[in-house]
């Protein structure tokens, strides 16, 4: 194992041998400068060499505290930088996904008609629809002997069918939007051509909207008549009335629940708002990413522990120059009090007094 290095303790053995130092004299001298024909005292260049060392021992210090975090961070970096392209990639997604929302909510705003949070009750009703037919009909065929597993999957297919049988009054409440904001904007707006499909009568669509009702109509009136047939024949007639005339409210009011909360403005807004949200959480797991956030830390851990040695380093410097200074001080018959001041130039200030 390498001998390891404390620059602290080198620093404090320095010390006891700067106290120690002392240069010869060559005569006596008193407040008198530096002399000018020695350039630098031979205990300036030592000195000056020892302050490079401890800058060199620091940071060979700062290295090797900061191995251990520099190799996690170089095994981090294949995962890192996949995660942070992906990041890169997602943010203009997310980008692309805002501005959509942002123009979605400001230009279509004024035409939205259903509530924001109508969506509980529209999926509320729904449901109730459903398990009440599931219960009519899943009763009756175990009431008439079959099993019960597969009546009550008989049950949950014809309600499945009942009550999508009442989606079609969505698509009869579109066009009849489409009409009247036809007839309330005759000539679209520019801002409006990318959603010019909510804003035009659509006459060709009739034909299939009128198919779509007949067999929604169908499908209820076979449901109730099954319904009205199964509750007939194990008991009396008007009871399989009831219960034949209780599904086809059921179609009835499945449709009539559509028809309320279809909204194709607010279907546009809610899937924009939905679309960013979305997208803005996958931003937000990629940023999280482990690999990234380890490398990070990794990386931000070497230039922590490496700049404190550094600066270690500098005041480790700071302290031999004092210590320079120092010995300098104790021997002023030989190096005297302090450098020679520089001479006065009429017309000039000089760098240190200030005055002409």
């Amino acid at each position: 194992m390498a001998r390891e290095l404390d620059p602290l303790a080198g620093a404090s053995a320095a010390d006891e041998v700067a106290e120690q130092i002392a240069l010869q004299r060559v005569d006596e001298a008193g407040a008198t400068p530096q002399p000018d024909s020695v350039a630098k005292l031979w205990v300036s260049p030592e000195y000056d060499e020892l302050d490079a060392e401890q800058h060199d021992l620091f940071g060979a210090l700062g290295v090797e505290q900061s191995r251990e975090a520099t190799v996690e961070a170089a095994g981090l970096t294949p995962g890192a930088s996949a995660d942070q392209w992906l990041l890169e990639g997602q943010r203009v997604v997310v980008e692309t996904v805002k501005a959509t929302y942002v123009m979605v909510l400001t230009v279509l705003t004024p035409y939205r008609r259903r509530p924001p949070k109508a969506k509980r009750w529209h999926l509320l009703a729904k449901a109730a629809f459903l398990v009440g037919d599931i219960a009519g009909i899943a009763t009756a065929a175990i009431w008439l002997g079959e099993i019960p597993a597969i009546a009550v999957i008989m049950a949950l297919s014809a309600a499945a069918a009942t009550v999508t049988a009442g989606l079609s009054g969505s698509e009869v409440r579109d066009i009849r939007d489409c009409i009247r904001r036809a007839v309330l904007l005759p000539d679209l707006p520019e801002v409006l051509l990318p959603y010019r499909h909510l804003f035009e009568a659509p006459d060709r669509a009739w034909p299939y909207v009128k198919a779509l009702l007949w067999v929604s109509g169908s499908v209820a009136g076979t449901t109730a008549c099954a319904i009205f047939a199964l509750r007939a024949s194990i008991e009396d007639p008007l009871v399989g009335l009831v219960f034949g005339g209780i599904a086809a409210a059921i179609a009835a009011a499945s449709w009539i629940e559509s028809f309320c909360y279809a909204d194709a403005v607010a279907d546009l807004i809610d899937n924009a708002e939905a679309d960013y949200t979305r997208e803005t959480e996958k931003h937000q797991k990629l940023a999280a990413s482990p690999s990234l956030r380890r490398h990070e830390e990794a990386l931000a851990t070497v230039t922590s522990i490496q700049a404190e040695q550094s600066h270690r380093g500098e005041a480790a410097g700071h302290h031999m120059q004092a210590l320079l200074y120092g010995i300098l001080r104790r021997n002023p018959q030989t190096a005297g009090n302090g450098p020679a001041s520089e001479p006065t130039t009429i017309g000039q200030k000089t760098r240190r007094g200030g005055t002409k």
